[in-house]
């Protein structure tokens, strides 16, 4: 059997002020297209079709997305059910989300093959495919339970046993796949993970041994943290951190190895082979980190640059002076350029000016009472430079230091 993984699509997130809506349609556009070829009759595929797509968690950006977020994903998932009636689409929520909205409908949207997991009672509903049981492990907030029990690890904990017993129980000559949003022991973050405080997130990845796959959301990077243990990523970089991110959709196909039926459990979980392989997403905006002078990017003229035209920009200067309004004057050759960074110009200017303001404030000692060059170095300092109107301001200054002299 085949399935694909996905996860993080954090639907109606914004990038530096700037919505990604029709980055993420794009995208999503993508997915649509690799599940409906893959159904084509002129297409290669010897293994199978798709028979499910897995969204393991944080379907929108925050609990209450934005209306556009919800739209997009009734487009798509009305456009999967219109082309693929027979594709199974298993969701959970992860901690972006707001497990109660996005389960809104589930009921009827499971005789749809559209499965969401949202509570407790979820957990033990496994979605049976052929010869695979998909398990539905969604975000576990405190007391996820109703128990009191309020650290990940200790749930998960609960929550596994409670599986394999019961899939011990019911299922015990099908696979085993557990689609799950967590932070596991030994895995690489990024910046736009929202990652708790200390430890108490860290999950021991050896609690997941007894399955055969498990499909994992909540990093952005696709990685491999253990033998079955895969995350697909997020399909878009969602922060610079992520720019040298292979943002990819994961296709797993699940093979019957031997079908003894007399074996034990566990042999029976050798029985099953599991092949991953990436596909490749192209973004419509990829996310790029640039460092050099300013009028190397602005003159550019050796065409250095034209190919970053169109990508996401985050340029770090290495100009000695800081430069006014940067940003504005690069964009009109970079109009997706989102920051800009003079960090060493700023350490410059400060070791500068920083014995000038000593000696202004020493000049005042006597006196007790600011100059006008110390208000004019303070405005400078909190705006980088003067206001039109400071000349009215520094009138205004020097009016009420002379009344409370």
């Amino acid at each position: 059997m085949k399935f694909l993984h996905v996860g993080d699509l954090h639907l109606g997130k914004f990038f530096h002020e700037r919505s990604l809506i029709e980055d993420q349609q794009h995208m999503l556009n993508q997915l649509t297209q690799e599940l409906i070829t893959d159904q084509s009759p002129s297409s290669d595929n010897s293994s199978g079709n798709y028979q499910a797509l897995i969204i393991a968690g944080d379907v929108y950006d925050r609990a209450v997305p934005p209306p556009e977020a919800v739209a997009l994903f009734d487009v798509f998932l009305s456009n999967l059910r219109k082309n693929l009636p027979e594709l199974h689409i298993i969701i959970i929520p992860g901690n972006h989300d707001s497990g109660r909205r996005l389960a809104f409908a589930a009921s009827m949207l499971k005789f749809q093959k559209v499965h969401i997991a949202s509570t407790a009672q979820d957990i033990l509903q496994p979605v049976v495919i052929d010869s695979v049981a998909f398990y539905s492990l969604p975000f576990m907030n405190p007391n996820f339970f109703g128990d009191g029990q309020t650290h990940q690890q200790s749930m998960v904990q609960t929550a596994v046993q409670q599986i394999l017993q019961y899939h011990k129980t019911n299922y015990p000559q099908l696979a085993k796949v557990l689609v799950a949003h967590l932070f596991t022991q030994g895995s690489i973050p990024s910046d736009s993970e929202r990652i708790f405080i200390g430890t108490a997130e860290l999950i021991d990845g050896n609690i997941f041994r007894d399955f055969d796959y498990v499909a994992l959301g909540h990093l952005h990077r696709c990685q491999n943290p253990g033998k079955n243990l895969w995350y697909s990523g997020s399909p878009l970089a969602y922060s610079f951190s992520e720019s040298e991110n292979n943002n990819c959709f994961l296709k797993v196909e699940l093979n019957l190895q031997d079908t003894d039926t007399t074996k034990t459990q566990s042999q029976i979980n050798n029985l099953f082979q599991i092949n991953v392989e990436k596909i490749p997403v192209n973004p419509l905006h990829k996310v790029c980190r640039l460092q050099g002078k300013f009028e190397d990017f602005y003159l550019d003229s050796e065409n250095k640059f034209s190919k970053y035209k169109d990508c996401y920009l985050e340029i770090t200067s290495t100009d000695s002076q800081l430069k006014e309004n940067p940003i504005i004057l690069l964009q009109t050759r970079y109009p997706y350029l989102l920051s800009y960074h003079q960090d060493f110009a700023r350490a410059n200017a400060s070791s500068v000016t920083m014995e000038q303001r000593r000696e202004l404030i020493q000049g005042t000692e006597e006196s007790r009472y600011p100059t006008a060059e110390i208000f004019t170095a303070f405005v400078e300092d909190i705006y980088q430079v003067l206001p039109e109107n400071f000349d009215e301001e520094l009138d205004l200054f020097k009016k009420i230091l002379e009344e409370n002299k």
